[in-house]
């Protein structure tokens, strides 16, 4: 089965597996691209992953594309992924309209329990775009101060921002943001400290009780 066969094959299978939540399944810029109902976002990928032929076990990315007053659904959640078993990558597409309720975000399931890889880009997303993503294990903000205002990625955040210089007085970042450490950190040392000390470096050491003594037929 040749490449191509394969990714016309992969389409079909994915509208066959969920019919009508498929809004469109083809072939755009030599990549299966799948337009998908938000109902089924998480669904699709553990099948994808799960399926015995095809096997979608890399997860490349997850964005975000903001389409305000251009398309009826607002935003829309671009995810791809790679079969190592047959070298393809696919593209899915969530479109995703903005809440009617200015103080709630829109929202869609996280795919951080598929796969480990979308959860700091989860929310990255979260922060700059203001789309959440529900049962994420730490849906906080990533980059921006905790108590920040708005989604700087967004079509109607201002473009030099809703202040002038550096974060407002106030600014809060806390810890909750940050991985757990693994181990306590130290200063670092210089390198040539790291290394063994050679032969003539032990005779010459500083803080030895002993003195060097003289070799035979040598100066004293």
């Amino acid at each position: 089965m040749t490449r191509e066969e394969k990714q016309v094959k992969l389409l079909d299978d994915i509208q066959k597996q969920f019919g009508d939540k498929i809004v469109s399944a083809k072939m755009d810029y030599g990549m299966p691209v799948v337009v998908i109902d938000n109902s089924i976002h998480h669904d699709i990928f553990a099948w994808l992953k799960g399926h015995d032929e095809w096997k979608f076990d890399h997860f490349i990315d997850i964005t975000a594309v903001d389409y305000k007053d251009s398309r009826d659904a607002r935003f829309e959640v671009v995810v791809h992924l790679r079969t190592h078993t047959h070298n393809l990558k696919v593209r899915i597409k969530t479109p995703l309209a903005d809440s009617s309720d200015e103080k709630s975000m829109p929202e869609l399931p996280t795919l951080s329990d598929v796969f480990l890889g979308a959860s700091w880009s989860e929310r990255e997303i979260f922060d700059l775009m203001g789309i959440k993503f529900a049962n994420h294990p730490r849906m906080t903000r990533l980059l921006m101060p905790d108590n920040y205002e708005g989604h700087p990625l967004r079509k109607d955040f201002p473009v030099k921002g809703p202040h002038r210089g550096s974060f407002p007085r106030g600014t809060v970042v806390s810890n909750k943001r940050r991985e757990p450490a693994v181990a306590p950190t130290t200063k670092a040392k210089p390198a040539d400290q790291l290394l063994p000390n050679t032969p003539w470096e032990k005779q010459r050491k500083p803080l030895s009780d002993k003195p060097v003594e003289a070799k035979e037929g040598g100066d004293a």
